[in-house]
């Protein structure tokens, strides 16, 4: 007995170092793959480059999140199951308040790496990502309903018409009411009876 028990913790100090040189290669790789895009991208676009940077410092803090990071792909993004899942949660929550921990927590990050990861992975940062949906889902409102826009930007997780104007209107250059007018109603045609005979004019509502 007392010897398969010594067997039992030989094998499990040999996975933990088996798992710990496993750790260390990929964040070692990781790291070396995410400098490159920092040099990369360096003169040309900044605030990528310093993602990225923010990303190494993230994977040389002590090594309490490695195993997490292993979800993450090798790019420093998100692993696709991660960016899908809040895809999903985001659409699913648009008209709700979504903060940037419960985002970090549906796909078991801290909140500091999260923020990296996303922008590498999405483009933005979640703040604008969200933003950037609770639009999309305005203006698929405005173009399916007629709810006024007061309830159309609570519908859309904003505190109110003038909150969703601001927002509206700085991501598409046009107040959400310019927007409506313009894409609610399409040109209709109708015949005018001329002394020549029936004219098709066109009208603009």
């Amino acid at each position: 007995m007392l010897r398969l028990a010594t067997d039992i913790r030989q094998s499990s100090d040999h996975n933990a170092a088996n798992l710990t040189a496993q750790l260390e290669e990929s964040a070692s790789c990781e790291i070396s793959e995410l400098l490159s895009k920092a040099v990369h991208f360096i003169d040309r676009d900044q605030e990528t480059a310093l993602e990225c940077m923010k990303l190494v410092s993230a994977l040389l803090k002590p090594r309490t999140e490695k195993p997490l990071r292993l979800l993450t792909n090798s790019s420093g993004g998100l692993a696709p199951w991660q960016a899908n899942r809040l895809r999903a949660h985001v659409e699913e929550r648009i008209s709700h308040t979504i903060t940037l921990d419960e985002l970090a927590k549906l796909v078991k990050l801290s909140t500091s790496y999260f923020s990296a990861a996303f922008k590498v992975t999405f483009g933005t940062s979640p703040h604008a990502y969200v933003l950037s949906r609770r639009v999309a889902h305005a203006k698929h409102l405005m173009l399916t309903s007629d709810a006024p826009l007061c309830q159309i930007a609570l519908d859309c997780g904003l505190s109110d018409q003038a909150h969703l104007s601001r927002v509206f209107r700085k991501l598409t250059g046009v107040t959400p009411s310019m927007w409506r007018r313009y894409h609610g109603n399409p040109p209709q045609t109708s015949l005018r009876l001329h002394p020549w005979g029936p004219v098709q004019v066109l009208s603009v509502g």
